[in-house]
């Protein structure tokens, strides 16, 4: 057996009573207080209260039980990385700055550990870490799957509208693993659903336009019309409004989200149109921005309808 190297601090601590032992394959002795790992673990609490052997490091040769100075020693299954993460968990801020979870494969581990040695307190701050903006917004069907794995079904409910800032046929990442080709499914499909929601709900602004509107794009008669013949059902509109809405509506079946409704080179696209129009050229920027605020908050409510429907029981 290798050596064992000593902890890090704070997990070097010479008044230390026990000793947990990482798995690698050059192990890592973290020093550390039973009292900390009682309070944080009732599975620590029970384990160190039961009736100690007269050698506790008998185990192990001279060598170690020499450089653990006769403390007893726990063989954990952990890594190194989990133990240092998971550990700086237990202890005070006064003593160990809160460790940072740098990547959703060190959170899982962690979160592994965790509810193995059912420390609670520790898996509510992880529910929270895993939502975080930095891990939520660029990888969340990862975190969706690591949500639903542990059955955490407010932060897989949160991952899950998440993905809908992204095409539904993301590439394959490890975590889809954790969970079944049936979730996955009944993700994908609620991105499609809410997508036809969101589509749906930009391709019908034409119709719920009014005789009155003070939109530039009805107001204008200039602009050449969207349509060859007038509506009795609603108001005429211009031309490159009606193609704004059309690209929206085709953006939003591949990312329904609200802010989708608000991208800049579709606006541009449609500007570019009015630059001819003394009038749409005047207002369009201002009314195109203030109507894709609208629709935004629109399609959002929209959405929100769709995911108590569709998710799996799990997520409701």
């Amino acid at each position: 057996m290798t050596r064992p190297l000593p902890g890090p601090p704070p997990f070097d601590h010479p008044d230390a009573d026990v000793i947990l032992r990482s798995s690698d394959l050059e192990p890592v002795d973290f020093r550390v207080f039973k009292l900390l790992l009682s309070l944080s673990s009732p599975f620590f609490s029970e384990i160190f209260t039961l009736p100690q052997p007269s050698t506790p490091s008998s185990f192990y040769s001279d060598e170690y039980l020499e450089s653990s100075r006769g403390l007893p020693v726990v063989q954990m299954a952990e890594d190194k990385e989990t133990l240092q993460l998971l550990l700086g968990l237990c202890f005070p801020i006064s003593a160990h700055e809160t460790p940072r979870i740098s990547s959703l494969q060190e959170m899982q581990k962690v979160i592994e550990a965790a509810m193995k040695f059912e420390m609670e307190g520790i898996l509510k701050y992880l529910r929270h870490e895993l939502v975080a903006p930095r891990f939520i917004e660029s990888q969340p069907v990862r975190v969706f799957a690591i949500a639903y794995r542990n059955g955490w079904d407010a932060e897989a409910k949160k991952a899950a509208k998440y993905t809908l800032r992204q095409p539904v046929d993301t590439p394959y990442v490890a975590e889809l693993e954790l969970i079944s080709g049936a979730t996955l499914y009944r993700l994908r499909e609620y991105h499609r659903i809410c997508g036809e929601v969101a589509s749906s709900r930009a391709r019908l602004q034409p119709a719920l336009a009014e005789y009155d509107d003070t939109w530039t794009w009805i107001a204008c008669k200039r602009c050449p019309s969207a349509w060859s013949t007038r509506s009795v059902n609603f108001p005429d509109a211009r031309k490159w409004w009606v193609d704004w809405i059309e690209d929206v509506a085709d953006a939003l079946r591949v990312k329904p989200w609200g802010e989708t409704a608000r991208k800049w080179d579709l606006r541009n696209k449609a500007l570019d149109c009015t630059a001819a129009c003394p009038q749409c050229s005047l207002h369009a920027r201002e009314d195109l921005e203030a109507f894709a605020q609208i629709l935004s908050v629109q399609i959002e409510k929209d959405i929100s309808s769709v995911s108590c429907l569709l998710l799996p029981r799990a997520l409701l």
